[in-house]
C-alpha cells in the first residue's frame, strides 16, 4: 500500500508538530510505502496575505490574523496538493493538523485526517488566539469544516476534540475514532529501570509557555509543600519563569533538544528522578507529555480542560484538579499521595501500565491500520 503523508511541516523533522509529525510518519512506515506531500511558502502569497489581509486588520482594526486560516491560503495548499497527487498517486491520504491542504481539495482518494482540536473551538480558549479579526475566523471555520466533511475519516486526539467535531461541524460520529497521541521518545525506558518504590517529592514542570501551561500555579505549589516542611524539589524545564527562581530545590533549565544526545540523557535522568508531573495548565489540546511521563510510571497532576482528561485519568496515571484549583489545593493534593506510599507506588505502577496499554505510537498506529483496513 502506498500512503500519502501531507502537512505543512516536514515529518522528517523531529521539531515538527512538537515531534508528533516525525512519529506518527514512522508509524505509517510499518503499514506501507509512505510518499511526503510538503510545499514551500512562496514569498508571493506571503506578502500577500500580509499587504491584504495582515496589515489593514492590525492598523485599521486593531487585530490579529492567522493567515494559514484564510482561503487565499487553504486554496494555495489544495492546488498544490491536488497537482502533487496527479503525479505521485497514493492509495489512502494522511492529512495531520493541516486542513488547509484539503479543504479545496478535487481528488476521490481515502483521506485520513488527523487533528487535536477543530478551530471554532480553539477561539478564546488560547490565548495566542484571540482577537482574531471576525472576517478571519469565519473563513477559518468555513476551510476547517470544510476539511472534516472532505476527510473520509477524522482520527481524533481527544474527545474533547470530537465534541466538537459532532456538535460544531455537524459531523457523523461514524467517521471518528479517538486514538490519543505517543510519547515523543526515541527510547522507551524498560519498566524494570523505573523504581516504583520511590518516595520523594521531586516535582517537574515541563512547557515552553510559562502562563498558558500554569507556571505561577506550579510554583506556588512548590512553595507550599515547602511550607509543609516537605523535602521538595521542581525542575522548570522548557522557559524561563518571569520570576525570581534563586532559592533552594528550585532548578530552571530553559531548553533541552531532544535531537541532542546530551540533551537527551539529561531529560532521561530527570524523568527517572521525578515523582510527579506538575502541569496545571490553562489549555490543552492533547497532551504528549502526559504520555511521556506516563512511561517513566510519573503520575502527572494536571487540570480539567480541553484533551487532558483523555490523557490523565483520576487514579490511574494522575489526577486531574478543577481549573480554578489553586497552588494550595494542588499541594494538598500531592502531599495526600506522597504520605502514602502504597498508594503511590499503585498510582507509578497503574501510569506505567496505561502507557504500556493505551498512550504509546504503537497503539496509535493499530487504530490507522484499522481504519485504513475499513476504507478499502
Amino acid at each position: 500500500m502506498k500512503i500519502g503523508f501531507a502537512g505543512r511541516w516536514s515529518p522528517l523533522d523531529k521539531k515538527s508538530w512538537s515531534g508528533t509529525y516525525y512519529y506518527s510518519f514512522r508509524q505509517l512506515q510499518h503499514y506501507g510505502n509512505v510518499e511526503i506531500f510538503h510545499f514551500p511558502y512562496p514569498s508571493g502569497l506571503k506578502n500577500y496575505l500580509i499587504n491584504f489581509y495582515k496589515n489593514p486588520n492590525r492598523w485599521f482594526f486593531n487585530k490579529n490574523t492567522a493567515v494559514e486560516f484564510l482561503k487565499p491560503y487553504a486554496t494555495h495548499y489544495s492546488k498544490q496538493l491536488q497537482k502533487a497527487l496527479i503525479k505521485n498517486k497514493v492509495d489512502v491520504l494522511f492529512v495531520p493538523a493541516a486542513p488547509q491542504l484539503i479543504a479545496y481539495l478535487d481528488a476521490s482518494l481515502p483521506i485520513v485526517f488527523m487533528t487535536d482540536a477543530t478551530f471554532q473551538q480553539i477561539q478564546g480558549y488560547y490565548d495566542t488566539w484571540e482577537n482574531i479579526a471576525p472576517s478571519n475566523i469565519k473563513q477559518g471555520i468555513e476551510l476547517d469544516k470544510k476539511a472534516f466533511e472532505k476527510a473520509t475519516h477524522c482520527l481524533l486526539a481527544s474527545e474533547w476534540c470530537k465534541q466538537s467535531v459532532i456538535n460544531d461541524y455537524g459531523i457523523d460520529e461514524a467517521k471518528i475514532t479517538v486514538a490519543p497521541f505517543g510519547a515523543n521518545l526515541d527510547a522507551i525506558p524498560d519498566a524494570a529501570a523505573i523504581d516504583f518504590n520511590r518516595n520523594n517529592c521531586n516535582l517537574l514542570f515541563l512547557g515552553v509557555e510559562w502562563k498558558r501551561k500554569g507556571g505561577e500555579i506550579a510554583l506556588q505549589t512548590f512553595h507550599q509543600l515547602k511550607q509543609k516542611r516537605i523535602e521538595a524539589t521542581l525542575h522548570i524545564i522548557g522557559c524561563t519563569p518571569p520570576v525570581n527562581t534563586q532559592e533552594k530545590g528550585l532548578n530552571v533549565i530553559p531548553f533541552l533538544d531532544k535531537n541532542n544526545a546530551k540533551d537527551k540523557e539529561r531529560l532521561h535522568k530527570l524523568f527517572l528522578e521525578t515523582d510527579f508531573l506538575l502541569l496545571p495548565t490553562r489549555a490543552e489540546a492533547a497532551g504528549v507529555v502526559f504520555c511521556e511521563a506516563s512511561a517513566y510510571g510519573i503520575p502527572s497532576i494536571s487540570t480539567q480542560t480541553g484533551g487532558v482528561p483523555t490523557y490523565v485519568q483520576d487514579h490511574v496515571n494522575g489526577l486531574l484538579l478543577p481549573p480554578e484549583a489553586d497552588g494550595y489545593l494542588y499541594a494538598d493534593e500531592i502531599l495526600k499521595l506522597y504520605a502514602n506510599t502504597q498508594r503511590m507506588k499503585a498510582l507509578r505502577q497503574s501510569s506505567r501500565k496505561r502507557f504500556d496499554e493505551e498512550l504509546n505510537w504503537d497503539v496509535w498506529g493499530r487504530s490507522f491500520e484499522n481504519i485504513i483496513q475499513q476504507l478499502h
